[in-house]
Parts: C-alpha cells; structure tokens; sequence
C-alpha cells in the first residue's frame, strides 16, 4: 500500500485549520483502503437527499460515503475506510458525520474514527465511536485497539458514558426524523417519524474533530467542540496515535434493523 506522508507542526485545538494538507469530499475511492467485517457495506459519492439529509454544513452538495453493517447477518460487525495519508506531529482530522436509524427497531449502530490505524482490524488504533439511538448502556466510547476505555479509565472528559446524562443531553438534544422518510411514494416501508433521544447523535450533522499529537501519543476527540475525551498512548494497554487515519461504521450488536435501508452513516467533507 502507497501513502503520502504529511508531516505537520503546531498543535490545533478544536479550531478551525489555516489551510487544510489534505481534503476529500468523500465522492471517490481512489486512493482509499477499506478494512471490514463481513455483512457490511460501503458507498462513496453516495446521494443522502433522498432521505431528506440536508447538504452538510462544511461543503456543498449532498453526496458523500455512506457505511451500512450488521445487515442481515445479526451478528456485530465493523467498517473502516483510511485514505492513502501517514501524518505525524500535530494536527487535526475533521469530518461531518450523519447517522440515520429505523426507528422501529434494531437500531444502535455506531460512528466514528480511529488514528494510528494499522488496518489490522476496523477498529485498530485510538478511536471514537458515538451512537445512533442512545438505546445502548455506553453510548459515547473512546478504544484502544478495538478495546472500550472504562468511564474510570482517566481518558474522558464526560461525565458519563450514557446518553441519559443531563450533560450530554443539553450537547446533543433530539433531533427529528426528516420528514422525506414518511413518504410512501418514496420509501416502502417508510421510517417511522419519531423524534431521538435526548443525548443521542441521530438524524443530525455533527463536525467529528480529533486532536493529535503523535510525540505525546495523544488524541483527543471532540464532536462540535464539545470534547469526549483524549486518548493517552502511553498509558498501558500502550499505542502509536500517529500514521494511518479511518473513518468507521459499527454494529456492534447481533440484533439487525428491521428496515436496514435506513440504517446507516454518511461522512462528508474530510480536512486534515
């Protein structure tokens, strides 16, 4: 695998970049690698508006890579996709996250991006995942190589892990069901039009950004500058948060949605 290797100086902190080393709005594979499990999935310059998604706040258009799993099979599974970049130093990855959910059930899926990713495995390096629903005990994670850091790890900077947080709900209040995915001339079966959770991540654009600092072996992840926490690599189980980057989708449950064309994450307009 070829890699373009960026070396970067000064740190951002959850700031807006000068200029961006490297951009994607995520309508092209080339020059991408994708590690999954199986039964999932994966489109880039896929069109979001006909599910009543609006253009994402940080680009124009509404195409963008959408990621599925745990489609049929019921069993958990993960996709990650990493462009051909190694970075070191510090820098910031940004990336607009939508995740959509059938809300009639088998609906928590998972969003995400991990950073030293070796492509080992979907979930390799120090990650982020935040879910659909709030319909899952830990709703808000932070991973060491595919490991969940406990809410007593150090590593956060929430409260709680859980959606139901007074914290997290004031960050993240529900969002509705876009209205476009009742319509029957459209969608057969439509998406039941509800309103989410509480501290729940759904039918929302979010600006994931993670902070790294690849000679302290740290990165920090934020969703809309609130921050979740910071990954500490040198903290034991010990990794490298610099090279590799990934954009991640996971189920990480054996129940499968109801109505899987809803299910799913879109990403849009990458910035490093």
């Amino acid at each position: 695998m070829k890699r373009i290797v960026l070396i970067f100086a000064g740190l951002f902190l959850c700031t807006p970049l000068a200029f961006a080393q490297y951009t994607s709005d995520l309508d092209d594979a080339t020059g991408w690698t994708v590690v999954a499990d199986e039964d999932t999935e994966y489109e880039f310059g896929f069109d979001y508006a006909k599910f009543g998604i609006p253009a994402a706040p940080n680009g124009t258009g509404t195409t963008g890579l959408r990621m599925a799993a745990n489609i049929a099979n019921g069993a958990a599974a993960a996709i990650s996709a990493s462009p051909d970049v190694t970075m070191s130093g510090q820098y910031q990855i940004a990336v607009d996250f939508w995740l959509n959910f059938n809300t009639s059930g088998g609906t928590t899926e998972f969003i995400g991006a991990f950073t030293g990713f070796d492509g080992s495995a979907p979930l390799s390096g120090a990650g982020f995942l935040g879910d659909s629903d709030g319909d899952s005990g830990s709703d808000y994670r932070l991973y060491k190589n595919g490991e969940m850091l406990a809410i007593d790890s150090g590593q956060y900077a929430i409260p709680s892990l859980n959606n139901s947080d007074p914290v997290l709900q004031a960050q993240f209040p529900g969002q509705p069901v876009p209205a476009a995915q009742g319509d029957a001339n459209v969608f057969d079966p439509t998406n039941v039009i509800v309103t989410a959770q509480d501290g729940s991540l759904g039918f929302a654009w979010h600006r994931l950004m993670v902070d790294v600092d690849s000679d302290a072996n740290t990165a920090s992840f934020f969703i809309n500058d609130f921050k979740v926490g910071t990954v500490d690599g040198t903290v034991d189980p010990t990794l490298e948060t610099g090279g590799a980057f990934a954009l991640t989708f996971a189920d990480l449950f054996s129940s499968v949605s109801t109505k899987p064309e809803f299910s799913f994450g879109v990403f849009d307009n990458l910035s490093v």
